[in-house]
């Protein structure tokens, strides 16, 4: 069994978050020397856990075991309540006997935000409680108009001393009685009491149904005697009622309560009082109100840190969150973004400010059996990693290391490595290597390998500080709930008996039983490490915003970038939608965190609007391709290539062998800045293209596949699956590749069915405006949001005939401002077939909506070449050459058409079908291209 002492002599290998009070077992629980104990058990709760290093002030007074039993038993009692009673004893292991001089207390993360008091009520027949953690939950997600005072039972006009009024027999969950002049003398005023007594009922009348707070009857018999009250302490009394309504927290903190409408007060006179005294009844009102009413603030806390002179061990506090952001965390659980929910699962993530994130339904799983899972032999993540590692010693250590586990299962993820954003200081220049083991066998451990420790106190600082953050991720990013601790180790490569040391170590239990890994644990722990790795934010995230949530990336994606991260040259190969793009971005970011300068890296694409994407995002230099080729030959523009360390090229199918010779001089670009090639900050050559979407028949300027790196992502998510199944015949036909190309075979990662089939429409060219607009004012009837729609043509020319005919025509004013439906207009011959746009029974399948968010996991939002607008909507105009890379949720095809001398029609027709993720619409005036569409 752990004990204090042995606590202390391990002190040090904890990788936990460590925070100290005070306590006096001989005094009350609730005194000010204890009060701290409850608010740090609070916020550790709240911050992925932790341990509460209590200092036993009385240890040395004589106290006897007693007086621990005594004073613990108070605080698991106030423990339990602030677990909303669920078992304490899944959360908190006590270590320490009444004569030590420390206690430890091990707090496992809770599985929901932790409140100690919520300051909120609900009423019984005869009393009120205290709300719920469940109950808070139910109050706060409730929406709704109030409902008026009228609805109130109605309070009688007056009231006859000693009588029982016949409506007023009984308290209830609408009505209550107080008797104010049966309490004892007290310095506090009249309007003192009616304020302190109407807090509690205010708030649970108001969560309830509403009610009437009576003073001046006895609750007991239901008498009336009044409360003795002058004019003038009438008025005191209604201001300080009014005060009190002002400070309560009506479910937002921007709404203030009217007296009249949400409350009200009123002095209903009682005849015949004794000595003719004047005594009203005083009747405090509130109505029904949603979205939670509060007397105050809940009183919940998160932990704080502040970083100290030695940066690597920060002082950890304690923050009472603010009302607005303990109502988002209380329904952060709860929180979804319904657009999602047909082409995405949301990953149920059930620890304190945990984010929001969605998957493709089977990306966990797969990722958990082909990338990131527990096995036997030297099983080290990422790939290559050892080769990155600074010198033959620190590899042959490291292994050495590792070999301890190779016999069970096990996980060794090394801390450089892409995904885990631990956020850490410089680490001391002694550390020459650091990983995390997960075991089956011998649980969680962290093993930092230095060289000439100096000082060995600020290593093992930080060794502590990464395992808190890697926790912290694990938890938070995460969403592990089981009990987590993670042992440290600082091991000295070149002392004679480090393995031994090492696995002596490994043996020794520090933390309790509890935190012995169960097979369950284990499945949980690696599925969080996976989740907070493979997770990214929404490309449109807005702070606070239905927006701000993250995707996990497929698996495919996770695979390339967990284990190609330290593969320096690569080419990368995917159909549309397959998320290209996405992996692009996450590699820069990478190398950013791994010290790189945004103009060390350079960024180049054929299409100026995707450049144009990618440069919104400030990660690194972005050209395409010609700019990049008339500024490398330009000696006043030339020089900011000279410090280009990584390179990524994306959509290289699109690229000219026009101009020069692109793909050598950015391989010569990626290479110039290399003076080690284990140096995992410069040196890459990224490559990203789908030979399926090469519409052009020109030279590209790629070499040929053979001895290349290839790596293949194939799953697509951009799409519906009608759109998908109607663009995968042109993939299909696409797939004859030369010899020196590779097309991947691509597969849909969801069912989603948005309910509208590819609609081809044929007219002839006099009839294209008006068969424009009524495809237009059929997708805005639907609800669908002009930004979200986009118009692509084939010729740049085109695009701005399009252009112009919208805007003089003011075609888009009249597609937002006409109340017309489409059913009730007609068009010229040739009509709009009845099955080319969807019937109303077809549109209850369709999840439209105007809101801001990209349900596309791979897809970025478009940015536009030029727009139409009209009232702040803007309409996209682009030619499907400058829209490839890009996407909107409806895409509308004008005239296709292609030289085909210069390029091949089923792929021009590909890029045009997977710009769409829920509907498409192409509408031609040719007979032929007719054939051709409705073949497909």
């Amino acid at each position: 069994m752990l004990t204090s002492k042995d606590f202390e002599r391990h002190s040090h290998e904890y990788g936990d978050i460590i925070v100290s009070c005070p306590v006096h077992i001989s005094k009350g629980i609730r005194q000010k020397e204890n009060e701290q104990v409850l608010q740090l058990c609070c916020a550790l709760l709240n911050s992925c856990g932790g341990i509460l290093e209590m200092r036993n002030i009385d240890f040395s007074n004589g106290t006897q075991s007693k007086s621990l039993d005594a004073w613990w038993s108070g605080m698991e009692s106030n423990l339990a309540n602030i677990m909303s009673c669920d078992d304490i004893c899944n959360y908190f292991d006590f270590i320490g006997n009444y004569d030590d001089e420390y206690f430890y207390l091990f707090v496992k993360s809770a599985e929901y935000l932790c409140t100690l008091d919520y300051n909120c009520r609900l009423p019984t027949d005869t009393a009120t409680h205290c709300v719920t953690y469940q109950s808070a939950i139910k109050l706060c997600s409730t929406m709704g108009c109030s409902k008026p005072l009228s609805a109130l039972p109605p309070i009688p006009s007056t009231f006859l001393n000693g009588q029982i009024e016949e409506s007023l027999k009984q308290e209830g969950k609408q009505i209550q009685f107080k008797l104010l002049v049966s309490e004892p003398d007290s310095t506090r005023t009249l309007g003192d009491k009616v304020c302190y007594h109407s807090s509690r009922y205010i708030s649970a009348f108001a969560n309830h149904e509403g009610g009437h707070i009576y003073f001046g009857i006895e609750d007991a018999t239901a008498a009336i005697y009044g409360e003795e009250i002058s004019e003038r302490d009438e008025v005191k009394c209604t201001n300080m009622i009014q005060s009190k309504m002002n400070s309560i927290i009506w479910g937002d903190t921007r709404f203030a309560a009217l007296k009249g409408v949400h409350w009200d007060i009123k002095f209903i006179p009682v005849f015949k009082s004794p000595n003719q005294q004047r005594r009203k009844v005083i009747v405090v009102s509130v109505c029904k109100m949603f979205g939670g009413v509060f007397t105050s603030c809940p009183e919940s806390y998160v932990l704080t840190s502040q970083v100290q002179a030695n940066r690597w061990a920060p002082k950890y506090g304690i923050r009472r969150l603010e009302f607005d952001e303990w109502k988002a965390e209380l329904l952060n659980q709860t929180r979804e973004v319904k657009s999602l929910n047909s082409r995405f699962v949301k990953i149920p993530l059930r620890s304190p400010q945990s984010r929001l994130v969605y998957s493709l339904p089977h990306t966990l799983q797969a990722a958990r059996e082909r990338v990131i899972k527990l096995s036997p032999g030297l099983s080290i993540h990422p790939k290559n990693i050892l080769q990155s590692l600074p010198d033959d010693d620190v590899r042959k250590a490291v292994s050495k290391l590792i070999g301890t586990f190779s016999e069970e299962a096990h996980l060794v993820v090394f801390i450089d490595s892409w995904g885990l954003e631990l956020d850490l200081p410089p680490r001391p220049t002694s550390i020459k290597a650091s990983f995390a083991v997960i075991s089956s066998l011998y649980g969680i451990h962290l093993a930092c390998l230095v060289s000439n420790p100096l000082p060995e106190h600020d290593v093992w600082q930080f060794s502590c500080l990464m395992a808190i953050r890697i926790k912290n991720i694990l938890v938070q990013h995460g969403g592990c709930v089981s009990h987590l601790g993670i042992k440290t180790h600082v091991l000295d490569m070149h002392a004679p008996f480090m393995l031994e040391n090492f696995q002596g170590s490994i043996d020794v239990d520090v933390y309790p039983q509890t935190y012995k890994l169960r097979e369950d644990d284990l499945n949980e722990i690696i599925t969080a490490l996976t989740v907070a790795v493979a997770s990214y934010k929404n490309l449109g995230s807005e702070k606070g915003t239905e927006t701000d949530f993250y995707f996990l990336l497929t698996c495919d994606q996770l695979e390339l970038l967990w284990c190609h991260q330290f593969t320096k040259e690569l080419w990368i190969h995917g159909p549309p939608g397959s998320g290209k793009t996405i992996a692009a971005l996450e590699m820069m970011k990478e190398f950013l965190r791994r010290g790189c300068l945004k103009h060390e890296i350079l960024y180049v694409a054929e299409n100026p609007l995707l450049c144009s994407f990618v440069r919104s995002f400030d990660l690194c230099l972005v050209r395409n391709r010609r700019e990049l080729l008339l500024e490398s030959v330009n000696p006043t523009l030339s020089g900011q290539y000279s410090q280009i360390k990584n390179v990524i090229v994306d959509e290289a199918q699109n690229f000219k062998d026009r101009d020069g010779d692109w793909y050598a001089l950015l391989e010569k670009l990626s290479k110039q800045n290399v003076k080690d090639p284990k140096d995992s900050t410069c040196g890459y050559f990224w490559v990203f293209m789908d030979y399926a979407q090469k519409v052009h028949k020109f030279e590209a300027g790629l070499p040929g596949l053979i001895g290349k790196n290839n790596f293949i992502l194939r799953e697509i998510s951009r799409n519906s699956k009608e759109i998908y199944d109607y663009a995968k015949k042109f993939m299909e036909s696409s797939a004859e590749a030369k010899s020196d190309e590779c097309v991947a075979v691509s597969k849909l990662g969801h069912e989603y069915m948005s309910g509208e089939d590819v609609s081809v429409l044929k007219c002839d060219k006099a009839g294209l405006q008006e068969m424009l607009y009524k495809v237009l004012k059929h997708f805005t009837d639907l609800g669908v949001d002009v930004n979200d729609m986009a118009i692509l043509v084939s010729k740049k020319k085109e695009a701005e005939e399009i252009e112009k005919t919208v805007r003089e025509g003011n075609l888009l004013e009249s597609v937002i401002k006409s109340p017309t439906k489409l059913q009730s207009l007609t068009v010229g011959p040739p009509k709009l077939p009845v099955s080319a746009i969807p019937t109303d029974s077809s549109l209850d399948q369709t999840d439209f909506g105007s809101e801001p968010v990209s349900d596309s996991q791979n897809s970025p939002p478009s940015s536009r070449r030029s727009t139409v607008s009209a009232d702040g909507k803007h309409l996209t105009v682009s030619t499907v050459r400058e829209f490839s890379g890009l996407d909107k949720s409806v895409i509308i095809g004008l005239e296709p058409h292609i030289n085909q001398d210069h390029g091949d029609m089923d792929k021009f027709l590909l890029n045009l079908v997977t710009r769409a993720k829920d509907s498409l619409v192409i509408l031609t005036t040719s007979d032929k291209m007719m054939g051709t569409l409705k073949q497909k």
